[in-house]
């Protein structure tokens, strides 16, 4: 294969993606220089450069001088406290800007990623999706496992899409969980893994169980979400959660929705009982 011109920046956070990433850009023929954000990356992964990511100005000229004009920024990463940010001149920038939004409209991730992103494109970088290098890793709609959703799973799933919808119009998470058409958890800041272990924890009265799995995790994109940085993402880990909760099965936006090994999760949803099914817009 022909060697791309251009020199790829991947931004490692956590989890299994960047990798996937990396992997897929250099059999693309890429020239790939891997960046991974200190406290975040995963140490199995060979970095060319550790970063910290709040220290922008460090970030901007380590990537600058990997002559990268191209970055994707992939994997976990928990927002850090703006408290925390060692206040070099981009940093302040970014703070500063950060914070007159969330006076005027309060804030969510995806407002702070519209606006780290706004940043790299002043400094001539473009920020790429990862399934823009991994072109077979959005979820197909429809249903993926033997299992289906009951009738009473299909009402747990609207009301979920509903609850998705508004709590991501309002910029505070990507998903939620309905059993029996009560709304038992939306995700916050903590994540999806964090908000499945809320659920689990739940009384028995309340929701499914192993034996008798009922409720479902419904996870969309927000609404005029940018999905370069915060895709929804799905893999074995949300799966095994979604499990532990007692859920009957996983209603994602079909095309609209990363999957991690898809045919992994497939595999393992059949094993546990459970359907996964992409949702039609």
């Amino acid at each position: 294969m022909a060697s791309k011109s251009q020199k790829l920046g991947v931004i490692a956070g956590n989890g299994a993606l960047p990798g996937m990433v990396i992997k897929a850009a250099r059999n693309q023929g890429y020239d790939v220089c891997v960046f991974g954000i200190i406290g975040a990356y995963d140490s199995r992964l060979e970095v060319d450069c550790k970063i910290p990511l709040q220290q922008l100005g460090q970030t901007f000229r380590a990537i600058k001088k990997n002559k990268c004009t191209e970055v994707v920024i992939v994997g976990g990463v928990t927002r850090p406290n703006l408290l925390s940010f060692i206040p070099d001149l981009e940093t302040m920038k970014f703070c500063t800007r950060v914070t007159l939004q969330a006076r005027k409209n309060g804030i969510g991730d995806d407002a702070v990623l519209r606006i780290l992103i706004s940043v790299f494109e002043k400094h001539g970088i473009t920020i790429l999706a990862a399934n823009d290098i991994i072109e077979d890793i959005m979820a197909p709609t429809g249903v993926l496992t033997k299992s289906k959703p009951t009738k009473s799973n299909d009402i747990d799933i609207n009301r979920g899409r509903i609850v998705t919808d508004a709590i991501g119009d309002l910029d505070i998470g990507q998903c939620c969980v309905v059993c029996r058409g009560q709304v038992l958890a939306v995700e916050g800041p903590e994540g999806t893994d964090e908000m499945l272990k809320r659920v689990a924890q739940l009384s028995q009265k309340m929701k499914g169980s192993l034996k008798k799995r009922e409720g479902v995790l419904v996870k969309l994109p927000k609404p005029n979400q940018d999905r370069r940085i915060d895709m929804p993402t799905i893999g074995l880990t949300t799966i095994e959660n979604a499990s532990f909760a007692g859920l009957a099965g996983i209603a994602y936006a079909g095309e609209a929705t990363q999957f991690i090994d898809v045919d992994a999760c497939m595999k393992r949803a059949n094993e546990l009982g459970m359907f996964l099914i992409g949702l039609k817009p």
